[in-house]
């Protein structure tokens, strides 16, 4: 339909059946790669005039951690290698950064975060006037980093091959439906309005969602 030139659009909700599930499986893995791939993209930008270069570390941590949520054990989605194959030239920077995130990032027992007990001396008479904790810390080094991102891109595109598909049985499902019905019913994810108060990070999404809850702060107006 057209509106004045501009194309006016209706939105209906899938049907709940397997192959709605699965793409919504599917494209959930491709939010996690979105957000590695533009972290590292992010990081490797970061040179030394870049208001980035002190968050570069953190950037690359938090790529490993979205990386590795595709692929490690889940209680609300399998992992994205029961769907595609990490190609052979990848394999071992696939693990090394499964490593990176399980004993670095989400766990500090790697050596590449070192923590030192220092005396602080006085370099006249040696009297001691402090002592402090020094830590050494390593992040990926910029070779590997580019190499991480290039990993991300082919199983992000080995991902669009395994959704691809399940898109098109879907644009084909819905082609055969009573698409009038469903706009008249209004079928859409119900938006729960929460406080803040409410919120919870220990909730399970669904295989097949139907609300999401918005949490709201309640910030009281200047002088009340």
């Amino acid at each position: 339909m057209s509106n004045g030139g501009v194309t006016a659009f209706e939105t209906v909700m899938i049907p709940d059946f397997p192959d709605a599930r699965l793409f919504v499986e599917l494209s959930s893995y491709g939010v996690d790669l979105s957000e590695a791939r533009h972290a590292l993209e992010l990081a490797s930008g970061a040179g030394e005039e870049s208001p980035l270069r002190d968050a570069a570390a953190y950037l690359i941590g938090f790529a490993s951690l979205a990386y590795c949520r595709t692929f490690f054990d889940s209680k609300v989605r399998k992992p994205l290698t029961k769907h595609i194959v990490i190609p052979a030239e990848f394999q071992d920077l696939h693990w090394l950064v499964g490593a990176f995130r399980n004993t670095t990032i989400a766990h500090s027992q790697s050596e590449l975060y070192t923590t030192f007990p220092v005396g602080i001396l006085d370099a006249g008479t040696l009297r001691v006037r402090d002592v402090t904790a020094a830590t050494y810390s390593q992040t990926l080094p910029p070779p590997m980093v580019s190499r991480f991102l290039e990993l991300v891109e082919a199983v992000d595109d080995l991902l669009f091959e395994a959704i691809e598909p399940v898109r098109q049985r879907l644009i084909e499902e819905l082609g055969g439906s009573d698409r009038a019905a469903m706009v008249a019913r209004g079928v859409r994810p119900l938006v729960i309005n929460a406080s803040d108060a409410d919120f919870d990070p220990r909730t399970k999404r669904l295989p097949y969602p139907t609300s999401n809850k918005l949490h709201w702060t309640s910030t009281p107006l200047s002088g009340e």
